[in-house]
């Protein structure tokens, strides 16, 4: 129910996904529909990562003793936050990639079309494992170290909100149909 943090996990996405495609590039990889599923499947991954350090960062942000913090301050909650579940996520993803080893190593013996889907995802694990650890920290400074007047912004939605809606109402014509609906037209 946080905006900022599900701006944040949601732009870890295409990041990966841009990186993976660059370093296919650079390694010559083909990206046909069997890489593209590598690259499916290892998703699921950039997003655990990006929930477990935004939801733990969210938890120590959300203490008594850490609200309204700005500047370096936040940096060290953001620095403890993300080394108490490290340990985890770094558990989680070495777990993957050693149980996706036997199928990598088969498939480079065989030398077959297959071995994209097991080699994009190590290499997506890696880089969400680059990601989980540099850019996603940096993006939870950079965001929550803006500060927005909650009040105001409501109040600003609020009256665009009506504004849009009478405006669709009024264009795409639906006075009659409410009016009917409601009784007040026979």
């Amino acid at each position: 129910m946080n905006l900022r943090a599900s701006l944040i996990v949601a732009s870890l996405l295409p990041i990966g996904v841009l990186m993976t495609f660059i370093l296919m590039r650079l390694f010559g990889i083909d990206a046909n529909i069997v890489a593209l599923s590598g690259i499916a499947i290892a998703i699921g991954v950039m997003v655990d990562i990006g929930i477990v350090d935004v939801e733990n960062i969210l938890r120590h942000l959300e203490m008594p003793e850490n609200k309204g913090i700005r500047g370096k301050k936040l940096l060290q909650v953001i620095y403890q936050a993300t080394t108490e579940v490290r340990a985890a996520v770094v558990t989680s993803i070495a777990t993957t990639i050693v149980s996706f080893l036997p199928y990598l190593l088969c498939r480079l013996r065989r030398e077959n079309s297959f071995i994209l889907l097991p080699l994009q995802k190590h290499l997506l694990f890696f880089l969400a494992f680059i990601l989980g650890i540099v850019v996603l920290p940096t993006l939870v400074h950079i965001f929550f170290n803006i500060s927005f007047d909650t009040k105001k912004i409501r109040k600003i939605w609020n009256v665009i909100l009506i504004a849009g809606g009478l405006v669709f109402a009024f264009f795409w014509q639906m006075w009659p149909a409410l009016a009917n609906y409601f009784g007040w037209y026979q």
